[in-house]
């Protein structure tokens, strides 16, 4: 089989190697399509695992079954979590499954990037989830993506009535958007520097949308009752994205960090500010069992737009271009792989 291998950001080669073999309680996914996330451009992150063949977001056809599966056919229309937890370790316990060692641990065989993979036996039993019939392969592969939105949201504890800043209208960004909505956010405001982005969020249901060239607390105030926000949405891993979302935190706010920074990078905060206007600050990583069935709920009943976030599609071919046209943040939000 073909897959798309990683050595760097410019040396990605389509090479062959054997489908997987499959063991029992084991399936094995011809992919039909595979979205390119966010992590997938982090230089910093990827180069840890080169070679590596990337894809996180697969959606396809259960090829094969190993002994033991009752649950999956051959011919199931399937969407396929990467990461599963252990639901027993001190951190599952306390609800933070992403945290857990087998999370970190399970993956898929080789990666999404290829015509083929492997889905082990615990993510068999714990994510594998059927997709309705009504359900395009391509919005499956939208699950695990918002997924993570969801649980972002949530750690945020967004309240009805909330005005929301959503720093950056990439893909997350406005899956972020349109899922502050669903939870009843009273004004939902987008900034980012891209003119093509924010005329998307504003077709998305952003009530507002701020050029970030522009002065963004004042603009926001004005919108805001002379207000600052009550929930702020960071999408951007940038150290100044993050000092800035602080300036846009009113008093009794939660700003959230879904996007990480490099790892030798700091933010400079200011304990008092945070003390005495009461600011909370939340980060999120990935997403769970829970998250990605709703996910896949909300996709399924049109709630989230995730079909017009869809801008690009490339074959095995061209994920080497397909990586550095999302690396130009320019006319391009999700990008769309098809074995």
């Amino acid at each position: 089989m073909k897959v798309a291998r990683y050595y760097t950001r410019q040396d990605i080669r389509v090479e062959e190697m054997p489908v997987p073999k499959i063991g029992p309680g084991e399936i094995l996914i011809q992919v039909k399509v595979c979205g390119l996330c966010g992590s997938d451009l982090m230089e910093w992150y990827v180069k840890t695992k080169a070679p590596e063949v990337l894809g996180h977001e697969p959606a396809g056809v259960v090829a094969e079954v190993g002994d033991g599966v009752t649950e999956f056919e051959v011919g199931d229309r399937v969407f396929v979590h990467h990461h599963v937890p252990c639901f027993t370790c001190h951190h599952c316990i306390r609800g933070h499954y992403t945290l857990c060692a087998t999370f970190k641990a399970t993956h898929l065989d080789p990666g999404g990037f290829a015509e083929y993979l492997r889905v082990p036996t615990l993510n068999v039993q714990r994510d594998v989830l059927k997709l309705p019939s009504d359900m395009s392969f391509e919005q499956g592969s939208q699950i695990e993506p918002l997924a993570t939105c969801i649980r972002g949201i949530e750690r945020a504890g967004l309240q009805p009535g909330d005005t929301v800043v959503v720093i950056g209208a990439g893909v997350t960004g406005l899956m972020n958007m349109q899922l502050a909505n669903i939870y009843g956010a009273g004004r939902v405001i987008v900034t980012d520097f891209s003119p093509f982005r924010l005329e998307m969020a504003r077709r998305l249901g952003a009530d507002h949308v701020i050029d970030a060239r522009e002065d963004v607390r004042n603009a926001l105030t004005e919108l805001n009752e002379e207000r600052k926000a009550d929930v702020v949405i960071v999408t951007a891993g940038s150290i100044k994205a993050m000092e800035y979302a602080l300036t846009l935190a009113g008093g009794g706010s939660t700003v959230l960090f879904f996007a990480p920074s490099s790892p030798e990078e700091t933010l400079s905060i200011s304990p008092h500010q945070l003390l005495f206007s009461e600011i909370s600050l939340v980060s999120t990583y990935s997403c769970t069992h829970i998250e990605t069935r709703q996910a896949l709920k909300l996709i399924q009943g049109g709630r989230v737009n995730v079909e017009e976030l869809i801008t690009h599609r490339f074959d095995l071919n061209g994920v080497g271009t397909a990586i550095n046209l999302a690396a130009q943040a320019g006319e391009s939000m999700k990008i769309l792989i098809t074995p």
